[in-house]
């Protein structure tokens, strides 16, 4: 399993140049192996065996299990537990079960022993029906089809790469410009020769006027990023839809664990993820009469099913979350020009307000997050020499008005 997965640790692996921010790279990289991982354990037949095996009495199993496989099996439909009623003091005392009933009959109103007889009721006919197995009344009892169980790989492909298109496009739309301006520029130590001809190149860049470019490149990326928040959302509400109401369920099940009902949290559990299931195969005989063979089968992939999907849920609506924070902090940076200013002087600690100001006086919002940018990915004393050359430009320019006004 180490070797299937090992190379998804490489797409991992940070670049020598930075295209994405933390939350971008938490959805392009990040989710997208989480997904990848998930599919490769689902179809790793010798850890978990066969998809499905059934109990026939039929010979040819083979027949059987495919039958089952591709017609899809069901479960009973169960309605979950009611909660227990409250049970008196009486009975929760030290004193024997016989002499606290006694007190119960006694003390405690007829409509709280009724209470405790339909929860007994509804209980013994729950246990019936374990796991949504059990006597079927044709035309009363009421069937729920497990249709996802054959497409949750297929699925968690599909949501891999829906997850690595805001990536893949944003490459595309990027043109690997950061590339071109910080290639040899990131590391700790660099020549004297490499170093001033990146400075004298980057000083350049960022005097020449690429307004409309360096705005539409900042766009492009806003629109990736709501492409990921849009994206999370999806595929909360798709998770909810293709196992039929999945987390609606499991609210009902959390709510049984602070009172130790685990049998109100099996029943409610496996009515989305059963481990076992019913399947109907129809037998013609020879003069073409149908007879209908009901078989017992084993879901073994559902009980990984189970633990996939609430890590899934859990990290699409923190991931959800991330991309909406970070969403509503790019358009405070897009509004407000002292935030911006700020995020540059962060990476400048010794540099004051006043000859940052400066130097981004004739920069747009599109430059500013191109210096951002190569912000990340150069050098931390060049990119400060960067920002000092172009405050003494912005300076030497305003002299030089100034000296043609007078």
């Amino acid at each position: 399993m180490y070797s299937a997965v090992k190379p998804l640790s490489k797409y991992l692996q940070f670049k020598s140049i930075r295209i994405y921010d933390a939350v971008f790279t938490i959805h392009s990289k990040c989710t997208v192996v989480i997904l990848l991982t998930c599919s490769l354990l689902l179809s790793a037949r010798q850890y978990f065996g066969d998809p499905i095996q059934c109990i026939t009495e039929e010979k040819n199993i083979e027949y059987v299990q495919s039958y089952c496989w591709t017609m899809g099996t069901y479960i009973l439909k169960l309605d979950p537990l009611p909660f227990p009623p409250p049970l008196p003091a009486q009975l929760m005392s030290n004193q024997s079960l016989s002499k606290s009933r006694s007190r119960y009959r006694s003390s405690y109103r007829r409509s709280s022993l009724r209470q405790l007889m339909d929860y007994d009721e509804a209980y013994a006919r729950a246990m019936s029906i374990a796991e949504g197995v059990g006597p079927e009344i044709r035309g009363q009892s009421q069937r729920v089809y497990l249709r996802y169980y054959q497409w949750v790989i297929i699925l968690l492909l599909f949501e891999a790469f829906v997850f690595y298109f805001p990536s893949c496009l944003w490459k595309v739309w990027e043109g690997q410009r950061l590339k071109q301006l910080c290639s040899e520029v990131g590391e700790a130590l660099l020549s004297e020769e490499t170093y001033n001809t990146r400075l004298r190149l980057l000083v350049k860049y960022f005097t020449t006027d690429y307004e409309d470019i360096h705005l539409s490149y900042m766009a492009k990326y806003v629109i990736c990023e709501i492409l990921n928040f849009s994206i999370s959302v999806v595929n909360i509400m798709v998770l909810e839809v293709f196992l039929n109401g999945f987390w609606t369920n499991y609210l009902q099940a959390l709510a049984s664990i602070p009172l130790y009902d685990w049998d109100r949290w099996n029943s409610i559990t496996s009515s989305v993820f059963p481990k076992i299931a019913k399947c109907e195969v129809l037998k013609f005989g020879a003069s073409g009469t149908a007879t209908i063979m009901d078989n017992l089968c084993i879901l073994p992939l559902n009980i990984l099913n189970e633990k996939i999907f609430v890590f899934l849920w859990a990290w699409f609506l923190l991931i959800a979350m991330m991309a909406g924070v970070n969403l509503i902090c790019r358009l405070a940076m897009i509004l407000s020009s002292y935030l911006r200013e700020q995020m540059i002087r962060s990476k400048l600690r010794v540099m004051s307000i006043r000859h940052v100001k400066r130097a981004l006086r004739d920069l747009t919002i599109g430059d500013w997050f191109l210096l951002m940018k190569v912000s990340v990915n150069v050098n931390p004393m060049l990119f400060r020499d960067l920002m000092q050359e172009l405050c003494e430009l912005r300076t030497s320019s305003s002299v030089s008005i100034l000296e043609s006004v007078v």
